[in-house]
């Protein structure tokens, strides 16, 4: 952990995300979002970075997405 890190709660990482919680917690289960750290029973913290890391690939995926499309919806070249 990066000692600059900070702790985000699930409160934090639905603003941050816009993701619902239900959402946030099917993505876990799917290995699709980073996993909660358990620091007391009911108390679940993310890491900021690996949060931002995660919106950070999901923003490379879509480029690159769109990288490989290079017509538009209406067939032209774009």
């Amino acid at each position: 952990m990066n000692p600059n890190d900070s702790l985000l709660t699930l409160r934090d990482v639905v603003a941050l995300t816009r993701l619902s919680k239900p959402t946030i917690y099917k993505f876990i289960s799917a290995g699709r979002f980073p996993r909660q750290i358990h620091l007391a029973p009911q108390r679940v913290v993310w890491l900021r970075s690996e949060v931002l890391a995660w919106i950070a690939d999901q923003a490379a995926k879509r480029n690159q997405q769109t990288t490989r499309t290079s017509t538009s919806q209406y067939g032209e070249v774009a």
